[in-house]
């Protein structure tokens, strides 16, 4: 075998950093390598990036070739970049340090390079050396870094071109429609000026109405864009892939409509970071939002919610003037069946919520749980709009209580994203168990009755799968045993339970059952006689399930049970039956003392 005598060259790309000498000085080369190589240094702040070097337009980066032996080099540009002169800072104006006695070639050791056009463009280095040497490029590179060899008489040539993906400057561009006709268009050349605010458009709206704001951004590639509309609400509203955003207008007045601020953020894709340079460019937005009295009632608007500090909030269409004193025209009736309760709550303050005039806030004067039925009446005549409307009255709307989060750990058993086992597994751990004598196999492998599967998920990547040929129903039990498995143990208390469920169309099941314990300590039933099939729904048991003493992850307790049983299915039409349990959520209830 030929013997190739060794050199290193060695690259190192720093971006943005000083232009000094010493940046290099120390770095002495080996005496005996294998084969050319070259060392590429992108920016330490951003780990875990893919290799392709992405930086944004009229920016630089100094190359330092520090190759031994080479006879000669030369650093090669494209039409439209420029090598810069030393003596710049990183804050100086680039353009003026441009080195126009070289053009677009440089035989200097050290290269500073600003970026002057977008797109895809490369960056050459072309090494002459009186021996023989060969390229060296990890595959994660080999996209991006391409590396010939090549002869010229007696002198050997390494071409190396540097592929570099330039980002334009974001140019914003938008429009803005009313009720879906177009009522503003700006470019991305357009430059509008706040001095010329007296020529801009009147856009008349009702108040309680708004407008829809369009990103029609491209250049630059931006990902991102945010609205800032002070006098809007949301008065600042981001989207990340959404290309409109509509924002409504509630007080009396006429405003400017705000700004667009158009990014380039880095993203995520498959658990990889793009490498996206980040930037950002705004625009004002050339028009005024005249704001009139609404010709539309001003009504109750649901979001009845119950925050976790037990005030109640519920929306208007309107936003409201401050006002006081009409505490007694709220009734608020609480009910708790367990309990005997059945009461209306004296409302001990009722308000404008702060930051949100849309909301309107009750505090009662007695404390509530999430185990109670709470609905709300209005009967008063004073409150108003910010536009003067009267609310109108409205009764016994249901409060949607408060509830903290799923008590089961994430990801994991009540999940299905575990998988392991066989057929008594359902192919979904050792944490679930069929007994052997119901037969989950019995109709043959791959048509199990019960499988974990990832033709469907609500969340994650997989859910568990009940299928059934045309045939009555058989008793198949599938047991978990992953009750308590969180850190501490699943406390005793009574708790809401709930699953996703999606329903094949053309399967004919109206029930499935729930044993909490080992013996049985509840019966839940889930009724899905009437939800829509081919979507997931969330579904909850027809009662809490009470768990009397605190469990650990080895107390015999902790079993479920899973079944789909002929008399829970009384009268069903004969079909082949499939759908898929996800998300198994336990959450505590509060028992009212």
């Amino acid at each position: 075998m030929k013997n190739i005598k060794n050199y290193i060259l060695f690259f190192s790309l720093l971006a943005l950093l000083s232009c000094e000498e010493d940046s290099y000085k120390g770095y002495t080369a080996p005496d005996d390598l294998s084969d050319v190589s070259w060392l590429i240094g992108l920016d330490p702040n951003r780990p875990n990036i893919d290799a392709k070097f992405k930086v944004n337009i009229d920016t630089y980066i100094s190359f330092f070739d520090l190759s031994q032996g080479a006879t000669s080099h030369e650093w090669i540009l494209e039409d439209g970049d420029h090598f810069l002169k030393d003596g710049f800072t990183s804050s100086d104006t680039l353009s003026k340090f441009i080195n126009e006695d070289v053009g677009l070639s440089s035989s200097e050791s050290k290269a500073h390079v600003l970026f002057g056009k977008s797109g895809l463009t490369k960056i050459r280095l072309r090494n002459k050396f009186t021996e023989e040497v060969s390229p060296n490029v990890s595959e994660d590179r080999a996209a991006y870094v391409i590396a010939n060899s090549s002869t010229e008489g007696d002198e050997h040539i390494m071409d190396v071109e540097f592929l570099f993906d330039v980002y334009a400057n974001i140019l914003p561009a938008f429009s803005v429609l009313k009720d879906g006709a177009e009522v503003l268009n700006v470019t991305e050349t357009d430059i509008p000026d706040i001095k010329d605010e007296s020529t801009w458009p009147v856009i008349e709206v009702e108040a309680a109405t708004g407008l829809t704001f369009v990103d029609k951004s491209t250049t630059g590639r931006p990902n991102r864009v945010t609205w800032l509309i002070p006098d809007g609400v949301p008065s600042q509203a981001g989207t990340l892939a959404e290309l409109s955003q509509d924002v409504k207008f509630y007080k009396l007045g006429t405003y400017n409509a705000g700004t667009i601020r158009s990014l380039r953020q880095v993203q995520t894709v498959d658990g990889v970071e793009d490498n996206a340079p980040v930037a950002s460019a705004e625009k004002i937005i050339p028009l005024k939002v005249k704001v009139i009295q609404s010709s539309q009632p001003f009504v109750f608007d649901k979001a009845l919610t119950e925050n976790e500090n037990e005030v109640i909030e519920f929306r208007v269409t309107g936003e409201l003037k401050a006002f006081s004193g009409e505490e007694a025209n709220f009734t608020v009736n609480v009910k708790n069946a367990a309990k005997g309760l059945d009461e209306d709550f004296t409302v001990q303050t009722a308000r404008v919520k702060e930051g949100n005039a849309t909301f309107i806030e009750l505090i009662l004067s007695a404390p509530i749980y999430n185990s109670d039925v709470i609905t709300v009446s209005y009967n008063g005549t004073t409150i108003l709009s910010a536009d003067e409307r009267v609310l109108a009255p409205f009764a016994n709307q249901k409060v949607q209580m408060h509830f903290d989060n799923n008590v089961l750990p994430s990801n994991s058993w009540g999940s299905f994203e575990p998988e392991g086992g066989g057929v008594n597994n359902a192919f979904a751990t050792g944490k679930f168990f069929i007994p052997g004598g119901n037969g989950n196999g019995q109709f043959g492998a791959g048509e199990e009755i019960w499988a974990r599967s990832t033709d469907q998920a609500y969340a994650g990547g997989a859910s568990m799968r009940y299928k059934l040929p045309n045939v009555a129903i058989p008793t198949v039990n599938l047991f978990g045993f992953g009750l308590a498995d969180g850190p501490n143990g699943m406390p005793a208390g009574t708790y809401q339970v709930s699953y996703w469920v999606y329903v094949e169309p053309g399967t004919t099941l109206t029930t499935f059952r729930m044993e909490f314990g080992n013996p049985v300590l509840d019966y839940l039933h889930f009724d899905i006689s009437s939800i829509e099939k081919g979507k997931w729904v969330r579904v909850f048991a027809d009662a809490p399930a009470v768990i009397p003493a605190d469990l650990t992850s080895s107390d015999a307790k902790r079993r479920t049970t899973l079944r789909v049983l002929a008399e829970d299915n009384v009268g069903i039409t004969t079909a082949e039956q499939l759908m898929y349990l996800d998300e198994l959520t336990l959450i505590k209830l509060e028992d009212r003392p």
